[in-house]
């Protein structure tokens, strides 16, 4: 049995009730605090939370790592912005961890006869520059220029189904149930189609503005 995850706002965000939160007996609560942390990064504000609270949670993420907050957005659903924030999150610290292994999954990938999820009939899409891929994903992270999200979201799917689509394809990566990165994200190929699906959702709401 998982043990119960405790969401508390962090020390800066000012919601009256926030340190009595608890994810199991008030879901609604905990997502609307996992939103407002990912709406942060955007530089977004609201009545409850104004701009200088927004700038001192990105100024306290880039200073102390997105890790302060990352936890808050595991039970948010994929089709919501903190949840396409967590798929991306494991994303990064799986590249992060191991970028050798990445970059060597990913030129198997593109050499591969077929892209994973990618249907022969639809347009050829370009190869993202992994690297830049990551760097863009690190950059929203840090509260930093990362450019159009729904275009992230996009080259995040893309590249995910490239890392699926090479020799290894259906192996597992990572082995040990207790590696931290052993998710959805990381765990298998198939999973990982999978991921980069829930990542391309995200990516048609924040296109068509409903990714809430």
């Amino acid at each position: 049995m998982s043990q119960r995850t405790r969401f508390r706002r962090p020390a800066m965000l000012s919601f009256e009730d926030a340190e009595k939160i608890e994810g199991d007996e008030d879901p609604a609560a905990a997502f609307q605090v996992a939103m407002t942390s990912a709406r942060a990064l955007l530089g977004l504000s609201d009545d409850e939370f104004g701009p200088d609270a927004v700038e001192n949670l990105v100024r306290a993420i880039a200073s102390e790592g997105v890790d302060i907050v990352a936890d808050l957005w595991e039970r948010s659903p994929a089709f919501t912005l903190p949840g396409a924030f967590w798929r991306l999150y494991l994303f990064n610290e799986w590249y992060q961890r191991d970028p050798l292994l990445i970059h060597e999954r990913f030129n198997e990938g593109v050499n591969a006869p077929f892209t994973a999820g990618i249907d022969d009939a639809e347009e050829e899409q370009s190869i993202p520059d992994v690297e830049a891929v990551f760097a863009r994903v690190t950059a929203l992270f840090t509260g930093q220029d990362f450019g159009d999200l729904t275009d992230l979201l996009r080259e995040c799917a893309l590249t995910m189904r490239i890392l699926a689509s090479g020799a290894t394809f259906g192996t597992t990566w990572i082995r040990s149930d207790k590696d931290r990165l052993a998710t959805m994200v990381t765990r298998r190929a198939a999973a990982l189609i999978e991921t980069a699906n829930e990542v391309d959702l995200a990516a048609d709401r924040s296109e068509a503005n409903r990714l809430t």
